[in-house]
């Protein structure tokens, strides 16, 4: 498949070692990034059947990127940055991961393959059968090297954020400004959440005109930056402990490092993340969800040459304007843009190592339509899971999760969590900022009654 690159970049070029063959990339961005950058889509192929699999998120939300990395198993490429000499090898297959001689048990059992009851007419062969299934299941084989044990490391603070978008840096900016201990975490390496891959422009409650989202992402992580917040990014949060009544517990998985984070808030400000989509062929390599592209045209990379888009086509629809933005960036990049259809009308995606035509309901009949990409834009869900864990509401609503929280304040119903922005329901940019900034507020009136308080007992 021919490159995908477009544009020029300041970043410094590296080559990877990948299955053998040396693979440019640029250092810092993601290995799977690059791989798309270079036309290799097809990353692995699944446990049973061996189907061939690819990024469908490049957000760490789906298995389609696992590889094993300088000796490293199933690493989430889309989260591994590139370094030179970096060796990347494919997971699970016999042969490569265009070509794997295990794809025959997909052709072997059309209708499915019941692997509890398969050869059990004789002890013998349904030994031998084990053993063979032993050697082939699962993902990956252990890593060459074991891993040290990791001490966790301790951070305090009065409030830790738990996100970089938009809300999340307002709410950061604003607790800092009135005097308090300040650590925003987020997995991504860029601060800005949606906004830092966004395409187009957006609407603030500071600019007359509307302005690029890029641009409003940086001015916001720098604002939170100059008055005080500390920034780790390339952190994953992935616990909160609330038994202590003095403090939060968190722990974070950072570049080389456990983190243990004591707050004595939190604010979760994670955003969303696409659901799924259900239509035949929907796990090949080159099905994409619009988040996936925009991080993609983020780096400079297209998804495809010729891309289908499927989403919301209704002009007032959540998410309808991203995706205009989206389809004119693919085409201002070069890309060939094949309409906007509503994803209930997808029938079918097919291919082999890949996409290469869709089938779309239209009201002629079926069309087919040649493609190497289908961008797919499904109604997104809160990213709810920490929220949640530290005691908050979750619902579900018009198609996806939301955390029950304040549209004013992010309050919920646990006292010392508060969850603003997209999460949360809010239905803009510019209210998801009020929100993390009255959120802020409110956090340091708390604190501050919390330690006149003290004080006040102290006498």
């Amino acid at each position: 498949m021919a490159p995908r690159r477009f544009g020029p970049s300041d970043r410094e070029r590296v080559t990877l070692r990948v299955d053998g063959d040396d693979v440019p990339a640029l250092r810092g961005e993601p290995i799977a990034i690059a791989l798309a950058a270079a036309g290799r889509v097809v990353l692995g192929r699944s446990v049973k059947y061996h189907r061939p699999r690819g990024a469908s998120c490049y957000a760490g939300r789906c298995d389609g990127c696992l590889m094993r990395v300088d000796g490293a198993p199933s690493r989430m490429t889309c989260r591994v940055p590139c370094e030179h000499g970096m060796v990347v090898e494919t997971q699970n297959v016999l042969g490569t991961a265009e070509v794997d001689l295990l794809a025959a048990t997909d052709w072997f059992f059309p209708g499915g393959m019941n692997h509890h009851e398969m050869f059990t007419w004789s002890k013998p062969v349904n030994r031998v059968m084990q053993s063979v299934a032993r050697r082939i299941a699962g993902v990956g084989k252990l890593p060459d090297e074991a891993r040290a044990p990791i001490e966790p490391m301790r951070r305090e603070c009065d409030v830790l954020v738990i996100g970089a978008g938009p809300s999340g840096l307002a709410a950061a900016a604003a607790c800092a400004r009135a005097g308090l201990r300040v650590i925003v975490a987020d997995e991504e390496t860029r601060a800005g959440g949606h906004l830092a891959h966004t395409p187009g422009v957006v609407r603030t409650a500071e600019d007359e005109a509307p302005i690029d989202a890029r641009v409003v992402a940086e001015r916001l992580a720098a604002r939170a930056v100059e008055r005080g917040a500390e920034l780790a990014l390339g952190c994953s949060v992935i616990a909160i402990d609330d038994e202590d009544p003095s403090m939060l517990v968190a722990l974070a998985d950072a570049p080389d490092a456990l983190v243990r984070i004591e707050a004595r808030r939190v604010i979760v400000a994670q955003g969303r993340h696409e659901g799924a989509w259900a239509f035949e062929g929907n796990d090949l390599p080159g099905v994409i969800g619009s988040d996936a592209a925009c991080r993609l045209l983020a780096h400079g990379v297209l998804p495809g040459e010729r891309v289908v888009i499927a989403g919301p086509t209704s002009a007032s629809a959540p998410g309808s304007a991203r995706l205009r933005a989206l389809a004119a960036a693919l085409e201002s990049a070069g890309a060939s843009v094949i309409g906007n259809f509503e994803i209930s009308a997808i029938e079918r995606a097919h291919g082999r190592a890949g996409i290469d035509r869709v089938d779309v309901r239209t009201v002629g009949g079926i069309e087919s339509l040649e493609c190497d990409a289908l961008v797919v834009a499904p109604p997104s869900s809160a990213v709810y899971e920490l929220a949640s864990q530290a005691g908050a509401d979750v619902v579900w609503r018009e198609g996806g999760f939301e955390v029950v929280a304040s549209h004013a304040d992010g309050a919920t119903r646990t006292p010392r969590v508060r969850v603003v922005g997209r999460a949360s329901g809010v239905p803009s940019v510019p209210a998801g900022i009020a929100q993390g900034v009255a959120a802020a507020r409110a956090i340091a009136q708390e604190l501050a009654s919390e330690m006149a308080g003290r004080h006040g007992g102290a006498r």
